[in-house]
């Protein structure tokens, strides 16, 4: 009964448009789950991206640049509506809506990355000040949801983010890199170090972040680091 007056008061919302939803609908409405557009095969074996030919293993970028992480794990393309839908939860306040997306990674990848054996789920950190601001690290929620569906911790106390990095949008691949090479570390005296980590971020796009937080993770002596996210941009 309670459920019910809650859902009649704050009835819930689709996690895409944002359009109320009806009684026992799922996270997202019958249109725009017609929308999403999933990462299908062939896909790159390092990144997950989506490649035009089966004889390619690797995409463009994982070609041209170094990919210490084993493999990663994205769900979704990078185009609209869902495009528009991550803009919302890293920037409109929508923090409900992690959980769908968390919620699809496991679905899709729940049996893979039990495979991996994944000791500690790590979300890609944001600076102290613009966690200040936004008041939430999207990709933390987004972990916090996946970590319950897997029964695996989810680490905040390993990565840390000490350099507040311009925006990436415009630069190309090694103009990121650079910007990124020092903006993340870890913590000092770290208890239980994990041995394999699924490091989690809402957004893939030249793997540029991903492969930054790898690099101080393997560092810091952690052996295998898997990635995922909700989406990943398309080739070009």
């Amino acid at each position: 009964m309670k459920e019910r007056i809650k859902d009649i008061l704050f009835p819930p919302r689709c996690a895409v448009c944002d359009g109320v939803l009806g009684p026992g609908s799922k996270r997202v409405c019958s249109d725009c789950e017609k929308k999403l557009s999933y990462v299908e095969e062939p896909c790159c074996y390092k990144c997950g991206k989506e490649i035009e030919s089966e004889d390619e293993e690797l995409c463009a970028d994982c070609r041209e640049s170094t990919r210490s992480f084993v493999r990663g794990f994205p769900v979704f393309n990078y185009l609209p509506p869902l495009s528009d839908a991550l803009m919302g939860l890293k920037y409109g306040g929508r923090q409900e809506y992690a959980d769908f997306y968390g919620e699809e990674i496991f679905r899709r990848f729940g049996k893979e990355l039990k495979s991996c054996k994944i000791d500690a789920i790590l979300p890609v950190p944001i600076h102290p000040k613009k966690y200040t601001t936004r008041g939430y690290n999207q990709a933390e929620l987004i972990a916090d949801a996946l970590g319950k569906c897997m029964g695996v911790r989810v680490r905040t106390d390993i990565l840390k983010r000490v350099t507040n990095t311009a925006p990436q949008k415009g630069l190309n691949n090694v103009e990121r890199e650079k910007n990124l090479r020092k903006a993340f570390s870890t913590f000092d005296n770290i208890k239980d170090l994990p041995e394999t980590v699924l490091i989690v971020d809402d957004i893939y796009t030249t793997g540029s972040t991903i492969e930054a937080c790898t690099s101080v993770c393997m560092e810091k002596g952690i052996k295998k680091v898997y990635y995922t996210s909700v989406a990943i941009g398309v080739s070009k």
